[in-house]
């Protein structure tokens, strides 16, 4: 085993879609209060395209199609082409599918790949399960609005905003994007 059996990224940074499009939401590329903004963006660069040249044209027709005002389209257009440009690579068949990315956890199996609790300590010992989130992570703060104002220096036990789960790996439900069919 060596560095790159878990960090796969020496270079580009290869970016899921909904990653990509929280990043440029985030730094007001793609205004947020567009409705639907983040759906649609990440539904236009995830469809399979076999060249750039017809993935730009498809990704301006389809949100032409769901702005139909140009000072909503053209902004978002523009911008979810520059994603498609730096993240997808279609003649060469590669992209954010093809290329996961190992640090971490959230949309590739990355740390789970041996933190499943079926791998174990060279002395048999120990095993670090999935859902086991305080192994590795010290949780200062978690939920929201006021509940991310209590911090907690030893740290609380992680659960999960939407539901509770005992034994799950996060790319169950986080997947980067929609997948194909």
């Amino acid at each position: 085993m060596d560095c790159l059996d878990c960090h796969s990224r020496p270079a580009h940074q290869v970016m899921a879609p909904n990653d990509a499009v929280d990043v440029a939401m985030a730094a007001g590329r793609i205004d947020p209060k567009v409705p639907f903004a983040k759906a649609k963006v990440v539904a236009a660069l995830t469809q399979p395209y076999t060249s750039k040249p017809e993935a730009v044209q498809a990704i301006a027709t389809s949100l032409h199609a769901a702005y139909p005002d140009p000072a909503q389209a053209d902004p978002l257009i523009a911008e979810t082409q520059t994603i498609y440009r730096q993240n997808f690579f279609p003649e060469m068949k590669t992209g954010w599918r093809t290329h996961p990315n190992n640090i971490g956890h959230k949309d590739w199996n990355g740390c789970f790949r041996c933190h499943d609790g079926n791998h174990k300590t060279a002395d048999g010992k120990k095993t670090i399960a999935a859902s086991d989130c305080n192994s590795c992570h010290l949780i200062l703060a978690q939920g929201s609005g006021e509940q991310l104002k209590k911090l907690n220096a030893d740290g609380y036990t992680f659960f999960h905003i939407d539901s509770e789960f005992s034994e799950f790996s996060c790319t169950t439900c986080h997947t980067g994007g929609p997948q194909l069919p």
